[in-house]
């Protein structure tokens, strides 16, 4: 989630992919893959008491830039608790654009310590237009745990070959048990990824 260099956009960059963006449900009616995942994700979000009464405090919505894909693992598993935040509290507006092709100049404003764009990247301004923070991927607690299910993984596994390569380097039959195993437990977490989205959403909007 730690970020290595913004930029930031112009105010008229900002304006055009608001014009340009799509809403949830736009984004959720032309995505072609996890859309189960995503309704699933999107379900089993549901906020507290305290939460509700937070967002309801708030004086005015947050407008949310987000960069995403439907193919994208931590889109699955966070832009639902976004979209039920702003479903059910109205203080949240989401404004969802693909990242490739055309909106790489926004990503190149908002990289992360390994000087790359990651997604999902969600992008926060006031109603006057002013940026509030920025979230990138997935909260630290999360990137955590995935470094241990990937410890579980390669013990569970001894007989296949990979453990210290990247995922683009593994052979695709190890790829996608990988990947698949991580899908398995990233609904485990969903609890501690709202509790720390909440908490940072918190940090910038107070």
């Amino acid at each position: 989630m730690s970020i290595q260099k913004v930029t930031g956009i112009s105010k008229e960059r900002r304006e055009r992919a608001f014009g340009e963006a799509l809403t949830y449900e736009q984004f959720i009616a032309t995505a072609q893959v996890n859309v189960d995942r995503l309704q699933d994700n999107y379900d089993h979000y549901a906020l507290s008491e305290q939460e509700l009464a937070y967002f309801a405090g708030l004086a005015e919505p947050v407008h949310v830039l987000v960069l995403a894909h439907d193919w994208c693992g931590d889109v699955v598993a966070n832009l639902p608790l976004f979209a039920k935040i702003e479903q059910v509290t109205g203080k949240l507006k989401l404004h969802i654009l693909l990242r490739d092709p055309d909106n790489q100049d926004i990503a190149a404003a908002y990289l992360q310590e390994d000087g790359k764009n990651h997604i999902p990247t969600y992008v926060f301004f006031d109603e006057a237009g002013e940026e509030l923070g920025v979230f990138i991927e997935r909260p630290d607690v999360i990137t955590a745990r995935i470094r241990d299910w990937k410890d579980e993984f390669w013990e569970q596994h001894p007989q296949w070959q990979g453990r210290d390569l990247s995922l683009a380097e593994l052979d695709e039959d190890v790829r996608q048990a990988f990947l698949n195993y991580l899908k398995e437990q990233r609904p485990k977490e969903r609890n501690q990824e709202q509790t720390a989205i909440i908490e940072f959403l918190r940090t910038i909007l107070n």
